[in-house]
């Protein structure tokens, strides 16, 4: 009984030791399976998983002004990461000898770079990781080009990739060099992530083609590229080039910002135009801020459609003129400036000077009855006449310019008007345009009655080659006939000369334009708020234009309101700078009679500067070998004598022009403050002193 229980036990355990030896035997035949015969199928499975193609973006495209200055360009940075598994294996935690070596001089190297960590710190990081065996490890973020280079010759990276395992991952940065120069124009990616400007408009041109690279997942996330055939290459953006003048534009904006300031004004806008071509030289557009600070936050000079006032009056008068009711002579009754319309009244700010004015003189003291009652006698019973007049200059649709968010003109059908449209929109209430609007009707009247289209976008390269180009697109070869536009030239004169503008009359400069004080609707308030917007829109030198300009200032609330105040002082600042750099704006200078007279004697400037000065009075002069040069001689002859400027003390600047007397001091690192115009007369820090960066200097103009 014993036995068969013993035999029993005996055989359940074979039966189980066999059972085993062929389970054993069947996983490592599976498993052989799998890695013999699945193998291939299950690496190609986990590589799906780990490895995979990332898309690299392509190199954005610059975009430039009219002279080649970078307006807006693609900054590489870097991402500095090691991975420490490439290097060479080791035991035991003992440091490879190559990193112990070379460990000290990068922690050292990195300290004095970067200035955020002591070389303890650094050395303490690196033997730590090394230590770790830490994959693709964050050694530091937004490494900029030359600091990269740079690190590619340190001891350890200087090894190469494989070797120390270091890996710099690009990441573009977008950055406008001028700071916000023209910000909005040139156009950034707003809180949406949608780009605006003509970063937008441009956007498919800039961006160019992507290009793949694959790369693999490791621990926590992280990708690391790797060696493929697949990978391809992107294909740089294209560059596009503006017609916006950067120092016109920064004279543009330095002007509109300390208006807006000085009036309390909500916005603003000024656009500079080349009267012949319509190409864009200056566009400024600054609103107040929630931190009560002007930034360029929207385009308002193309995007908003507001009524324009008193410069539509201009419209009126030509629409008049055109249809051969009436010349520059031709009287209107005001009586006491007082006239109404069915229900509704039209008031003149002052009391006429004469009970009849002549419509040139009505434009020249901005009569908004005389407009009224020359619009309400000739069109009110036909304002279809009117409206199509209006058509042919250009009030009625949007300008197609080279920007997104063109405002379109707001004014209705003769059909849907009232029995007093006629007489409000003859002095600019009931319609709605852009600046720009204003500007290219007024520019056209400069232009001799040819209308073109404004544009800011002149070309666009590929590899330095041009795929594309704008010219000058005529939109009406003669929006008005000779005689009506040699009159509207006269009145826009007289408005100057004798007008409302008088502030704005020079010896030197004759500019010719129209004065704008309009009350802007507010919404569902209407007029009751008093929003006032102040504008000027005319030209330059009136004789010969060649420039066209508006400026436009949305509710100025202290120092006063009218238009030739707020918006005009602009466009004469405006104007008086872009006279001073066209030389062919100036009257001809008999460069023999002044060789055969005292030729003067520039203070201390740029030896540049200087040379080309006295070249283009046909006077040769030595070359120095500095930057700064003064001069000397007998009134017959002009000699330079280099000046050499000593960084450590502060340089005398009394008798220099400010723009040179600026970039001076500013690039010894002074702050600079200007009081008057001129030339430098005196400094408030006396030359000679030592100089400490950040100092204060006040330097007072003749």
């Amino acid at each position: 009984m014993a036995s068969n229980k013993k035999k029993e036990i005996l055989l359940r355990a074979n039966l189980g030791f066999l059972f085993i030896c062929l389970l054993g035997m069947a996983i490592i035949s599976r498993a052989f399976y799998i890695q013999t015969v699945q193998g291939p199928y299950y690496r190609s499975l986990a590589d799906s998983l780990t490895i995979f193609p990332k898309k690299i973006l392509a190199e954005r495209g610059n975009i430039y002004s009219a002279d080649g200055r970078l307006l807006a360009t693609t900054l590489p940075t870097f991402d500095i990461r090691i991975d420490f598994k490439a290097t060479k294996p080791y035991a035991d935690n003992v440091l490879p000898e190559q990193f112990n070596v070379g460990v000290d001089s990068l922690a050292l190297l990195l300290a004095n770079m970067f200035h955020d960590k002591s070389v303890h710190q650094y050395r303490n990081e690196l033997v730590r990781e090394e230590n770790n065996q830490t994959r693709y490890y964050l050694l530091k973020r937004g490494v900029n080009l030359e600091q990269m280079l740079a690190m590619k010759h340190w001891p350890l990276f200087r090894e190469g990739h494989y070797r120390i395992g270091m890996v710099a991952i690009q990441n573009d940065k977008r950055l406008m060099p001028f700071d916000g120069l023209a910000q909005r124009t040139i156009g950034f990616t707003n809180t949406d992530g949608k780009r605006v400007g003509l970063e937008g408009q441009y956007d498919d041109q800039l961006r160019g083609t992507q290009g793949q690279q694959m790369v693999q997942k490791i621990a926590g996330g992280v990708t690391i590229p790797i060696d493929s055939k697949e990978e391809i290459a992107p294909q740089p953006g294209r560059d596009v080039y503006t017609t916006i003048d950067v120092d016109l534009q920064d004279v543009a904006e330095d002007a509109l910002l300390r208006a807006l300031q000085y009036h309390g004004a909500e916005h603003g806008c000024v656009v500079l135009m080349e009267v012949k071509t319509g190409k864009i030289k200056a566009i400024a557009n600054l609103g107040l801020t929630k931190d009560s600070t002007y930034a360029e936050t929207f385009n308002y000079a193309v995007g908003e459609a507001t009524e324009p006032g008193s410069t539509f009056k201009l419209a009126t008068v030509a629409s008049v003129m055109e249809d051969g009711l009436g010349n520059n002579n031709s009287l209107i009754d005001v009586g006491d400036g007082v006239a109404k319309f069915y229900n509704l009244t039209v008031r003149d700010h002052e009391t006429p000077e004469t009970p009849q004015l002549t419509i040139k003189r009505a434009v020249e003291v901005s009569s908004n009855v005389a407009m009224a009652k020359l619009a309400f006698q000739h069109y009110a019973s036909a304002p279809e006449k009117f409206y199509k007049n209006l058509q042919t200059f250009g009030f009625t649709k949007p300008i197609d310019i080279e920007l997104p968010g063109a405002g379109a003109p707001v004014l209705a059908e003769p059909k849907k008007w009232s029995g007093v449209s006629v007489a409000y929109i003859a002095h600019g209430y009931e319609i709605q345009v852009t600046p720009l609007h204003t500007l290219m009707f007024y520019n056209a009247i400069a232009n001799g009655g040819r209308m073109v289209k404004p544009y800011i976008v002149d070309k666009v390269k590929e590899y330095n080659k041009t795929v594309d180009s704008t010219t000058t697109t005529v939109l009406n070869e003669r929006m008005c006939s000779p005689q009506t536009i040699k009159q509207l030239q006269e009145i826009l004169v007289g408005v100057v000369e004798n007008g409302t503008a008088k502030n704005l009359k020079t010896d030197y400069l004759h500019v010719a334009g129209k004065t704008g004080t309009a009350v802007i609707a507010q919404g569902s308030h209407g007029y009751k708020n008093r929003i006032y917007q102040a504008s000027f829109c005319g030209y330059f030198p009136a004789e010969d234009p060649q420039y066209s300009m508006i400026v436009v200032i949305n509710s100025p609330s202290v120092n006063g309101y009218y238009g030739n105040v707020v918006a005009g002082s602009i466009f004469k600042e405006v104007a008086d700078k872009v006279y001073s750099l066209t030389l062919n704006m100036h009257p001809a200078i008999n460069k023999q009679l002044l060789a055969e007279n005292n030729i003067p004697l520039a203070p201390c400037a740029d030896a540049k500067d200087l040379k080309g000065i006295y070249k283009f009075f046909g006077l040769n002069v030595n070359d120095v070998n500095s930057e700064w040069a003064n001069t000397t001689g007998n009134g017959k002859s002009i000699s330079l004598v280099g000046r050499e400027v000593d960084n450590s003390t502060v340089p005398d600047v009394t008798g220099m022009s400010l723009k040179d007397a600026l970039y001076m001091l500013e690039s010894m690192g002074m702050k600079v403050n200007v009081v008057g115009r001129g030339m430098v007369k005196h400094q408030s820090v006396p030359p000679g002193d030592k100089l400490n960066k950040g100092t204060p200097i006040v330097i007072e103009l003749t």
